[in-house]
């Protein structure tokens, strides 16, 4: 299915994206990440700080050739770069070509993130392009997350985004800490960040 993280600008969105790309098992399923935030290396290397390995994801770079350096990232097999957040063309037709790597595999899949393309494109356009990724995703079995800026979209773009979603997950900051609301749970889940990435208090 599709699910939306939202929360507020830091680490705590990425570090579920980590643990989530973590624990795929290579074998079985196919784990791809489309960054327009920053570039491969550092998200590599940011999971490798809290213990996560995510050296077998593949990537959709829409950073480093517009927002980023030249050097930042160079094409590889395990990379694709896009023009930037504002080819959402492009962006499908290396999804799809991604997809066609997956050979019977399962895909999760890591918008990282979506407020970034929101902001680099027209609001029907990322609209419909959503409804094509998120519908062909669906009918290949896979799993998306969508990590979500609080506070950067308005609530009747937020609807929007939220229309095509099938969970979505929302962290809150409450004195300094960070609690999870999950939609099949009835309470609140505290949560910490440390150096083995996110724990339940």
């Amino acid at each position: 299915g599709n699910i939306m993280v939202l929360g507020p600008t830091g680490n705590e969105k990425a570090a579920f994206a980590y643990h989530y790309a973590a624990c795929a098992n290579p074998k079985k399923e196919l784990t791809i990440i489309i960054n327009a935030d920053s570039n491969p290396q550092a998200i590599e290397e940011k999971a490798s700080a809290m213990g996560l390995n995510i050296k077998h994801a593949y990537f959709i770079d829409c950073y480093s050739q517009t927002l980023g350096t030249i050097k930042d990232q160079e094409p590889n097999e395990r990379c694709t770069i896009i023009s930037g957040p504002g080819a959402l063309n492009d962006v499908s037709l290396a999804i799809k070509d991604m997809m066609a790597k997956a050979a019977g595999k399962k895909i999760r899949m890591i918008f990282f993130s979506l407020s970034t393309f929101v902001l680099y494109n027209p609001q029907d356009s990322i609209v419909k392009f959503l409804k094509v990724v998120e519908g062909r995703l669906k009918n290949a079995d896979g799993t998306t997350l969508y990590l979500v800026e609080e506070g950067v979209h308005d609530r009747q773009l937020l609807s929007l985004l939220e229309h095509g979603m099938d969970e979505k997950i929302v962290l809150t900051e409450k004195a300094g800490k960070f609690v999870v609301n999950v939609p099949s749970v009835d309470m609140p889940i505290p949560l910490k960040i440390g150096p083995s990435g996110i724990s339940i208090i």
